[in-house]
């Protein structure tokens, strides 16, 4: 019988006045007091939390792709465009705005920064880059990673596209792990000179290639052993960090209903690797025990599809969940552990789902 014990968690805040159509990326702030979001209607919108009150709306010539709080400079946030655009906006009540200068421009996907290095990591198009932060709001250098080998394909079924759906460093910011969605995931090493240039040193491996299976998402655990995909077919599967070569997941967590559109699903870890987290395109986010696989708790949407969560550290216990194709309607909804009120897992699941 497992230990760990589960807050559930409840509805806290609604937010409904700042975007006009998808929610793309959402990004808390290290210590969890303002979210960051971004959408279709070519907005950034930044948002104090406890209060549940738009602070600020910038407006951008394209879609708001992806999102990331800078996790040293306070006021401070990444943006990736669909048109490309790479910038680290700051001082929000200035609208400051640095641009990030790449060897390439494509539609910007996915964003990691490692604090140890001061790195910069960008799924872009076809491409994996990484850069550094030289100064505060200055980059400087670019390589691009090799891409992947082509997939494992079965019956022609195979997604073809190369196209990075999540990068994160792993080691101290030595490596580098990028997910692809008909590519598999692939483990990079990197140096940085003494000049403070970066080089590609070695691919580690492919770790993981499933025949007929696009990868929509992935997230590494806290403690950097495991890492999770959206299957886009049934559910979730969990992998082993590091191993070079085919794997079969060591668990599977699925949906109760198969997804009813190709929308690539964020998933992440939670309570410090001890739970899982996922929208679904059939109106709830799930959540899972990691170890078990046991449900623990939906936490309903009402039908509609929700692409991008966003979670900060376990000692803040927020969550914060977008909808998609809502146009008008569109919405952020915050949910917080209800702290104190802790379910085990081995309880009735009457008592942990919602």
């Amino acid at each position: 019988m497992s230990t760990f014990h589960f807050s559930a968690y409840i509805e806290v805040k609604h937010l409904s006045s700042g975007h006009s159509d998808t929610v793309n990326s959402l990004s808390f702030s290290p210590a969890g007091t303002h979210l960051a979001s971004g959408g279709d209607d070519l907005a950034l919108c930044i948002w104090n939390v406890s209060k549940g009150q738009l602070l600020y709306r910038l407006l951008f010539d394209e879609a708001v792709d992806a999102v990331l709080w800078h996790p040293i400079h306070p006021e401070t946030v990444i943006v990736g465009l669909s048109n490309g655009y790479l910038g680290q906006v700051h001082g929000f009540s200035l609208v400051r705005s640095n641009d990030i200068f790449l060897g390439a421009r494509s539609t910007v996907y996915c964003l990691d920064y490692d604090v140890n290095t001061s790195c910069l990591a960008i799924g872009m198009g076809e491409e994996v880059h990484v850069t550094r932060e030289v100064s505060q709001n200055l980059y400087d250098g670019d390589i691009v990673f090799p891409g992947p080998p082509d997939p494992i394909v079965e019956n022609g079924d195979r997604d073809a596209r190369l196209r990075t759906v999540a990068v994160k460093f792993h080691k101290a910011g030595t490596n580098l792990i990028a997910s692809y969605v008909g590519h598999g995931i692939m483990y990079v090493s990197f140096q940085r000179h003494p000049s403070l240039r970066l080089r590609f040193s070695s691919i580690l491996g492919v770790g993981i290639q499933r025949p007929g299976i696009r990868y929509s998402a992935s997230s590494l655990s806290p403690s950097q052993r495991y890492i999770v995909v959206y299957n886009g077919v049934n559910g979730l599967d969990l992998y082993n960090v590091g191993v070079n070569g085919p794997q079969s997941p060591r668990k599977i967590y699925k949906f109760k209903e198969r997804p009813r559109s190709p929308h690539h699903l964020q998933v992440q870890f939670i309570h410090g690797g001890k739970a899982l987290l996922c929208g679904t395109t059939t109106g709830a986010v799930l959540v899972w025990e990691t170890g078990s696989g046991e449900p623990l708790q939906e936490l309903s949407h009402g039908g509609k599809t929700i692409e991008h969560t966003a979670t900060t550290s376990d000692k803040h216990s927020l969550i914060a969940t977008g909808s998609a194709a809502k146009g008008q309607g569109t919405y952020i909804k915050i949910w917080r552990a209800r702290i104190g009120t802790h379910v085990p897992i081995h309880a009735k699941r009457r008592r942990c789902l919602m």
